[in-house]
């Protein structure tokens, strides 16, 4: 099946509330060996490989689904955001790597040009694990929650890409360690093309 017609499919599932429900039901991101157990678990049931679009973050106008199944492996899943106005989705899409990169991009050259806490906080978040609320709550008390909740948005959708990433490639395999390479590249060379040149993804 191609990414319009899941596209189509999971417009219409959103708008006809055949979803599930699992908002937050991952708060942290778990270890990255640990990853695929806890994707088993209910309400997500990744082993079950039937259509299904479950909600897994909600910030309001902003929300992030997965879709089960996805093609790389037993484990996958397709990720996407919607963003609603009115109650009504005007923008989904799949946030690929470059969505986020330039995504990354915008928000550290808006507040973050002259230092590196943007990466710092990807990188606890990524590689140590730390939870996001715990790294979202230096924002709030550096900037505002207005700021605060733009990288929200951003660090969310990265934790299901990530996720994403180490249930296709477990350890020893890079998984989300290849994903954070990306924004460590960024963060340097500041143009997707580059980064391109570089590694794929």
């Amino acid at each position: 099946m191609s990414k319009k017609e899941y596209e189509i499919l999971v417009r219409n599932a959103i708008n006809s509330n055949k979803i599930i429900n699992a908002d937050k039901i991952i708060k942290c991101l778990p270890p990255r060996e640990s990853v695929r157990s806890v994707l088993e678990k209910p309400p997500i049931n990744i082993s079950d490989r039937s259509f299904r679009v479950i909600l897994v973050e909600d910030l309001g106008e902003y929300k992030i689904y997965i879709q089960i199944p996805g093609k790389k492996s037993d484990y996958d899943f397709f990720v996407w955001r919607a963003i609603f106005r009115d109650n009504k989705i005007i923008d989904l899409r799949i946030p690929t790597h470059d969505y986020l990169g330039r995504m990354y991009l915008e928000l550290r050259n808006k507040y973050f040009k002259t230092n590196k806490l943007l990466l710092k906080a990807i990188i606890r978040f990524i590689k140590d694990r730390e939870c996001e609320d715990t790294i979202i709550q230096d924002f709030v008390n550096m900037f505002n929650e207005s700021v605060a909740r733009e990288i929200r948005k951003f660090l969310l959708t990265l934790k299901w890409i990530a996720i994403q990433e180490d249930a296709n490639y477990p350890p020893p395999k890079l998984g989300s360690l290849y994903t954070l390479s990306v924004y460590i590249l960024l963060d340097v060379f500041e143009d997707i093309s580059i980064i391109r040149r570089i590694i794929r993804f």
